[in-house]
């Protein structure tokens, strides 16, 4: 029975593993998401600069806290940023119907891929924010190992979050052909809830409708932790409130799948 789980979760390591080898074969292949995200946090330091002139801070954030929230919010947007896009392809091209032909669970295959590229990508992305964050805001606002391993788990569910919604998304392919406006505002909203700002800075209403969605999940949780440690209890919260959404988007992917699945053989695909 070990022996077979084992060479079950096998073949989704070396899928894996496959997929950041080929991430990391050519290092030419970072200098756009590299320089993308400098940009973005160069660009917006300074615009907290401004908006925190003559402030000590904004509900309850300094400007080194934003500066390194900020940094750390994007990573995962930036790790898995284009997902979306060649999933989707798949889905259109009907390359996905050879791949549910394969012998292993297609969701799962996909998920290992992706996360195979995003640990790569997420490797110089981190690295990279903490040089903008030093050079822009100094040390980084680490207290503890404790909250060090809560920040990394934290990423890597609001990675998982962000993968598996956009799955999800790409799989509308097999209803709507052009499915790319689904993406742009769900895009636009992980952008605007607790991305660009933290949750606090939203009006009292939207905090609470910000809360019955996914978006925090995706950025706010891991950015939260690192810039604003609020003890153990806070981070179980937080990290349980991924955790939840890490498993309902497994399976709102795992439903759809079953559904277009069966539409794909039904039209013979």
């Amino acid at each position: 029975m070990k022996g077979r789980a084992y060479l079950k979760a096998r073949k989704y390591l070396v899928a894996a593993s496959s997929a950041f080898r080929e991430r990391t074969a050519y290092g030419g292949s970072f200098f756009g998401s590299v320089l993308a995200y400098g940009l973005f946090v160069f660009v917006f330091s300074r615009v907290w600069a401004a908006a925190f002139a003559g402030r000590a801070d904004i509900s309850g954030y300094g400007l080194r806290q934003i500066i390194w929230y900020f940094a750390v919010a994007e990573i995962p947007s930036f790790a898995f940023g284009g997902s979306f896009w060649s999933l989707s392809q798949d889905m259109k091209s009907g390359q996905v119907a050879y791949l549910v032909s394969r012998p292993y669970d297609f969701v799962a295959y996909s998920y290992a891929q992706g996360s195979g590229r995003a640990l790569a990508n997420s490797a110089v992305l981190f690295a990279e924010g903490l040089a903008f964050g030093f050079l822009t805001a100094g040390a980084p606002p680490l207290e503890s190992l404790p909250q060090a391993l809560c920040v990394l788990a934290g990423l890597a569910m609001a990675g998982s979050v962000q993968f598996l919604l956009q799955l999800a998304i790409a799989m509308t392919a097999f209803w709507v052909e052009e499915n790319a406006a689904f993406f742009w505002i769900f895009q636009k909203l992980a952008l605007v809830v607790g991305t660009l700002m933290p949750i606090e800075f939203l009006p009292a209403a939207a905090q609470r409708a910000a809360w019955l969605s996914p978006f925090p999940a995706m950025s706010y949780v891991p950015a939260r932790l690192f810039a604003s440690w609020g003890g153990g209890r806070e981070a179980a919260r937080l990290l349980g409130f991924q955790l939840a959404w890490v498993l309902l988007s497994a399976l709102a992917c795992r439903a759809i799948y079953a559904v277009a699945r069966a539409r794909l053989t039904v039209n013979g695909g």
